[in-house]
């Protein structure tokens, strides 16, 4: 069973989002928000395992949730569905740690594939959104799921010991994650990492590791 929060500011929508995923025996709605902070403070409560966000916001907003709920919870799986199909906006949700974009001008069918993918932990980029491009357009999306959690706590400034009792794993399996990570980014230590996150809009300028 997969367990859906959404998230969306529209009660038709969330309303019709309910209805597309009641069809299928393999989902459960545990909870949904109209708003980013309802949103934080109602996720953990409800276990979920995927949060499905569709509303549309500014791109600091969504930015902004996307690292508060995964800050709260890096096990959480978080699939977008958005009508912002082009510009920054789904590299950087998708760099900040978001799983899944789809575009809200495609049928039920697909948010439902999405939803199974990203809850499985793996990527899932709407066709007509150009996935390929998107994931090529920046160095994090080399990484693994598990790698860009940690790579985001790193960014965060936590410490190994931090990440491996977030993620529920030994701090050896953190120190090789975290290695492989900067491998594939090509940088050396959490400074470097720093500089490429800015690069590419992951972090805000003048964040310190």
């Amino acid at each position: 069973m997969i367990r859906v929060f959404i998230v969306d500011d529209q009660p038709l929508v969330r309303l019709g989002l309910r209805w597309i995923l009641g069809a299928h025996s393999d989902f459960e709605v545990v909870g949904e928000a109209g708003d980013p902070h309802e949103a934080i403070a109602r996720v953990a409560q409800s276990q979920a395992d995927v949060a499905l966000c569709g509303f549309n916001l500014p791109d600091g907003d969504s930015l902004g949730l996307v690292r508060r709920l995964l800050h709260r919870d890096p096990a959480l799986r978080i699939l977008v569905v958005s009508a912002v199909g082009d510009g920054p906006l789904p590299r950087r949700l998708l760099a900040a740690g978001a799983l899944g974009y789809v575009s809200k001008s495609r049928d039920g069918a697909v948010v439902v594939r999405a939803l199974r993918e990203v809850a499985a932990g793996r990527r899932f980029i709407d066709d007509s959104l150009g996935g390929r491009l998107l994931f090529e357009s920046s160095p994090f999306d080399r990484l693994s799921p598990r790698e860009l959690e940690v790579a985001r706590m790193l960014l965060e400034g936590r410490r190994n010991r931090e990440i491996a009792a977030a993620l529920r794993v030994t701090e050896s399996t953190v120190r090789t994650l975290r290695s492989r990570a900067l491998s594939k980014l090509d940088v050396r230590g959490e400074g470097a990492l720093v500089r490429l996150a800015m690069d590419h809009g992951l972090v805000g300028r003048g964040t310190k590791c």
